[in-house]
C-alpha cells in the first residue's frame, strides 16, 4: 500500500524556514565560536573575509588610518553585543592609537524587533549631530538596553541636541535604509551569521570573530593580525 503524500503550502514553508533560520541565529549567539575556530589568522587558515575598508562615513573611535581597525557589525538589541561593547572599548583605549573601532549595522530583525528602529535612530543621530553623538547613543543604549524603544531613542536624540522635527522626519522617511541594508549585506556575504560579528581589519589581512569572545581571545586574534603586517 503506497504511503500517503504530505504536502506543505508555500506560506507554511516560509514560516518553517523562518523558524529554522531564527533558531540557527539564536544558537550561534548562545554558543560563540571558540578561539580555535574564530582565530583563523592564528591557525594560518585562508579566509574569504573582505569587508569594506574603513571609510570617512564610518562611525569610528580612533583614526581610520590606524594599522588595525575592529569593524564590528552590531545589533543594538543583542545581549551579546552589549557584552562585547565594554571589551572592545577597553582594547581600543589601551592601544595607544594603534587600534581603531568602527561600528556598522547588522540588525537581526527576525528575533530583535527593536534592532532596526535603533539602527535607524543611531544613523539619524549621526547624520544630524555627528560622530560624537552617535557614540553617545551607542553608549547609552548598551548601558541601558532594557529601555530600548523608539521613544527612548527619540529621548536620547533630543537630549543630545537634535532638532525634534528633523529627527522625526529622518526616522519617518527611513533615510538610512540603504546604508543599514548595505552594512548587513556586507556582514552576511563575509560569513556573519549572528551578532556581534567583528572583523579585525588591516591592509594585509582580515580575521573574523564570531560572538562575544572574552578580552584575552580577542587580543590574541588582534596580535595574530598585527604579526602579519
Amino acid at each position: 500500500m503506497p504511503e500517503p503524500k504530505i504536502s506543505i503550502s508555500p506560506s507554511l514553508a516560509i514560516v518553517i524556514a523562518g523558524v529554522v533560520i531564527a533558531g540557527a541565529i539564536l544558537y550561534t549567539n548562545a554558543h560563540p565560536a571558540p578561539a580555535a575556530v574564530a582565530d583563523a589568522a592564528a591557525q594560518n587558515l585562508p579566509t574569504a573575509v573582505d569587508v569594506p575598508a574603513p571609510r570617512a562615513t564610518d562611525h569610528i573611535i580612533g583614526s581610520p588610518t590606524a594599522p588595525v581597525v575592529l569593524v564590528e557589525y552590531t545589533d543594538f538589541q543583542c545581549p551579546y553585543c552589549q557584552m562585547i561593547y565594554s571589551t572592545l572599548k577597553q582594547i581600543v583605549s589601551e592601544s595607544n592609537g594603534q587600534i581603531a573601532w568602527v561600528i556598522r549595522n547588522f540588525p537581526l530583525e527576525s528575533i530583535h524587533p527593536q534592532a532596526r528602529p535603533a539602527a535607524t535612530a543611531a544613523e539619524c543621530i549621526a547624520g544630524l549631530l555627528g560622530n560624537d553623538a552617535y557614540w553617545k547613543y551607542v553608549d547609552a543604549v548598551f548601558n541601558n538596553q532594557s529601555s530600548l524603544s523608539p521613544a527612548y531613542s527619540r529621548q536620547l536624540a533630543l537630549q543630545f541636541g537634535a532638532n525634534a522635527a528633523q529627527y522625526d522626519a529622518c526616522v519617518a522617511a527611513d533615510t538610512y535604509k540603504d546604508r543599514i541594508d548595505g552594512d548587513a549585506g556586507d556582514a552576511i556575504s563575509n560569513g556573519g551569521t549572528g551578532t556581534p560579528y567583528t572583523v579585525v581589519w588591516s591592509k594585509s589581512y582580515q580575521a573574523p570573530i564570531s560572538g562575544a569572545l572574552p578580552y584575552d581571545q580577542i587580543s590574541a586574534v588582534i596580535k595574530s593580525v598585527q604579526n602579519r603586517q
